[in-house]
């Protein structure tokens, strides 16, 4: 009976693939096998025969075994061989259900979901025509994998005593991946679900951990087995044998937008006062800090995308924020506003996640079974937003080296047991740290400070301190504004009427979440020749200034921190053009990162001071520490510290000061103690 119904749809299929695909089946004619599956519009077959569209999603195997059929017949003067050609259906416009609400009503049916791939298993081979023999009898049986059952019994001699002939029988590559819900899809603390797919054939190795997909598939269940490898009685796993897989773009929201809300985003793009309503709008029930939520706004709407260099290397368009300061300053708060207020936003803490939890790794598992599984950390998943990272300085050492790449070209590559892969990571990254010694030092060098690598400090945009200073007008604001919504949310609760109201936001988190979103995807602005200009003019005349002090004040890393702030602001106006006022808040909020964080104790601007730890004031102090100690040396090769110390102070650099430098000098191995109180240099010799 189903042969005869496979017989009938294959025959109206013929006539579907003559009328719309015949063009595509000559392609596949040409470039067969590397080119060995047609891929066919639901919506096409739906406009030909409405009724086999609705099979196809209530009986898939029927009407796909059909299509198979169908498609192998129209290609019969190619020498199949071991290759078999596929018809891989897509566009499902029903059955569309989210990926933690697959479930038991949707088995056997075709389903199609929006899903972003988090592991992917190695290639396994699988059986599609298996070749078993008698080892008694010799007698031999041939099944199909996805039709007959694997057979126990010999037909002739009725004994238990079949084995395969691995060499004649016919596999087929199969490899698991994992997905789950795209970040923007959930809201709140809703958790993700992953459920497995099997890409089987020219579908295998075509996707990465971290894509985002259109996937159209039927859902299939199997006996689920316990951690001791027994099968669980009426309880069964669920997985999706894919059909087609479609790559989507990775955008930084997929929001509806509809034509009333993109003229009400257009309206309100035109007040003048946009970026700073767009900035108190953000984490807005935090006291002061305007700097850090001008410098936020920016992040969230980035820079141009998609611009390239002569040579080919791509301009990285996302800007990356460190905050650094006191505890009890408000950095957690103003991280889970931000991953709270964008649609695709992760926030992790540096406590507790891994290198792998925050890149990629290779590792073996039991999802491949005992092979190796790629799978994608938040930077990988979080790619097209912004990833928020709780105390930076708590990550290990190992996981901070596998942050460099990320940061700075926004890929992550990953070489592992003869596993090479490259993933993107086109995330912004804001980051908060604490000092090592409980609170921020103005007074000491904040590469000092921290356990971040000066090399990883570096890869930030912008680096801003929170301090936190006693003021009796700021701390009486700061009570009250806590106080005041504390107040105010205590009498909501109590349906009280009548409390002192809070200052909502200028714009809603809602409206505000689309705007940015609208300003993302629809504008690109372009430098100017005069924003160009004035960004030309600040870079040279610090330089200059930092040649007459002596001090690197700025470096050209900073020019392109400084364009992607310009063309963030641009954005922000939902302007196509840079204009000299965007490059004038990119130099203000860069002015005062400098002022607040690269100033030495001379008062003057010092990039190294973030950049290598190591600014221009604390190398001449080092060399004229051993500058002493080698003409101390000349008189007596036991030097005494007290003399060293003694002979800074007559060169105007204090005792504690000279005594750290020279704590420094030892660890560095350019001098040691041989006893208490006494000095030696030591004497590198030449290559």
């Amino acid at each position: 009976m189903e042969d005869a119904v496979i017989s009938a749809i294959k025959s109206r299929f013929d006539e579907f693939l003559e009328m719309y695909y015949r063009e595509e089946i000559d392609d596949i004619i040409v470039a067969f096998p590397e080119k060995r599956s047609l891929a066919v519009s639901i919506a096409d077959l739906a406009k030909f025969d409405p009724n086999m569209a609705s099979e196809l999603v209530n009986n898939p195997d029927v009407v796909v075994r059909a299509a198979n059929e169908s498609l192998k017949s129209k290609l019969a003067d190619v020498q199949l061989g071991i290759h078999e050609p596929h018809v891989r259906f897509y566009g499902l416009t029903i059955n569309n259900p989210l990926v933690q609400d697959v479930g038991s009503s949707y088995i056997s049916k075709l389903i199609a979901l929006d899903g972003l791939i988090v592991k992917r298993s190695e290639i396994s081979p699988r059986v599609r025509i298996g070749v078993y023999e008698c080892t008694f009898c010799g007698a031999r049986q041939t099944v199909q994998a996805d039709k007959d059952p694997v057979p126990e019994i010999c037909r002739e001699c009725k004994r238990k005593s079949l084995k395969q002939v691995p060499e004649e029988s016919q596999f087929i590559n199969l490899q698991k991946i994992a997905v789950q819900d795209p970040l923007e899809k959930l809201r709140g603390n809703t958790p993700t679900w992953q459920l497995e797919v099997w890409l089987e054939d020219d579908l295998v190795n075509t996707v990465i951990p971290g894509d985002r997909i259109e996937l159209t598939g039927v859902l299939r269940i199997r006996p689920r087995k316990n951690q001791r490898g027994k099968t669980e009685q009426n309880l069964y796993t669920m997985f999706v044998e894919s059909i087609s897989i479609t790559p989507k773009q990775k955008e930084f929201a997929e929001l509806s937008i509809t034509e009333e809300e993109v003229r009400e985003i257009r309206e309100l793009s035109k007040d003048p006062q946009i970026f700073d309503k767009i900035s108190k709008s953000i984490a807005s029930s935090i006291y002061g800090h305007d700097e850090i939520k001008q410098a936020v706004a920016l992040q969230l709407f980035g820079g141009t995308m998609g611009k390239t260099l002569v040579d080919g290397g791509i301009i990285r368009s996302d800007m990356h924020i460190m905050l650094i300061g006191d505890p009890g300053s408000a950095k957690t708060r103003i991280l889970q506003s931000v991953s709270q207020l964008v649609p695709k936003g992760i926030y992790v803490s540096g406590k507790s996640v891994t290198g792998g939890g925050l890149t990629a790794v290779a590792e073996r598992d039991d999802f491949s079974e005992g092979g190796w599984t790629l799978k994608a950390g938040a930077l990988v998943l979080g790619s097209g937003g912004i990833v928020c990272i709780d105390e930076f300085d708590k990550i290990g050492q190992d996981d901070k080296a596998a942050l460099h790449e990320a940061l700075e070209s926004q890929t992550i590559s990953v070489a592992k047991a003869g596993i090479i892969a490259t993933f993107s990571a086109r995330a912004a990254v804001l980051a908060a740290a604490n000092p090592k010694f409980g609170r921020f030092d103005p007074h000491q060098y904040p590469a000092e400070q921290f356990d971040i690598p000066p090399t990883l400090l570096s890869r930030f945009d912008l680096i801003f301190p929170i301090t936190d200073v006693m003021n009796e007008d700021t701390d009486r604001n700061i009570a009250k504004h806590i106080l005041v919504q504390h107040e105010a949310a205590g009498a909501r609760l109590a349906d009280i009427k009548e409390f002192e109201q809070v200052e909502e936001p200028p714009i809603s988190h809602d409206l505000l979440r689309k705007y940015i979103a609208y300003a993302r995807k629809h504008i690109s602005p372009r430098l100017s020749q005069e924003a160009s200009e004035h960004i030309q003019k600040y870079y040279v005349d610090l330089r200059k200034t930092g040649m007459r002090q002596g001090a690197v004040p700025i470096t050209p890393r900073q020019i392109e921190g400084l364009v992607r702030m310009s063309e963030a602001s641009a954005k922000s106006r939902l302007s196509e053009v840079v204009e000299i006022s965007d490059a004038e808040l990119a130099i203000n909020l860069s002015r005062f990162m400098l002022k607040s964080l690269a100033l030495d104790t001379g008062g003057r601007i010092d990039i190294d001071t973030i950049l290598t730890g190591m600014p221009r004031e604390k190398v001449d102090r080092m060399n004229s520490i051993l500058n002493i100690i080698k003409k101390l040396e000349q008189e007596d090769s036991n030097i005494k510290m007290q003399r060293v110390i003694e002979e800074a102070e007559a060169s105007g650099i204090d005792s504690a000061t000279a005594s750290k430098y020279l704590s420094e000098l030892e660890r560095s191995g350019d001098i040691y103690r041989p006893r208490q109180g006494v000095i030696k240099l030591v004497h590198h010799e030449a290559d």
